[in-house]
């Protein structure tokens, strides 16, 4: 999936995937995407077929995969596959809410820019 076949104006929430029931959860096709030009450096999650953006509307990134699956621990889903590369720009070019995994804290909001956690400079 890449931003031309994502549904034009439909995106997952946060809070829609955290509040859906098990049963629901299951029957989700929840999809990791690689994000901008390095491969393996950010990640993007679908789910089915729909962006997961922040309540802001912001696409949620996560800065390594290690983050990514961390955040679907958090959400008790343990079915997902790998998705086509998102096919969208680099992180930090456009309206992202990035997030980094933190061994000590858990996941932290991300500077794009500099790559670090926001706390950790």
């Amino acid at each position: 999936m890449d931003a031309a076949t994502a549904i034009p104006g439909k995106v997952a929430t946060w809070l829609e995937l955290a509040v859906a029931p098990d049963w629901r959860r299951q029957q989700c096709k929840i999809r990791v995407h690689t994000v901008g030009p390095r491969e393996g450096a950010c990640y993007a999650i679908s789910m089915d077929g729909r962006w997961l953006c922040a309540g802001s509307g912001e696409l949620t990134v996560f800065r390594g995969l290690s983050a990514a699956l961390h955040f679907l621990k958090l959400l008790r889903i343990e079915d997902f596959e790998p998705g086509e590369p998102a096919g969208m720009p680099a992180v930090g070019t456009g309206r992202h809410y990035c997030m980094c995994a933190d061994k000590k804290k858990g996941l932290l909001p991300c500077d794009c820019n500099s790559r670090r956690c926001a706390t950790t400079h």
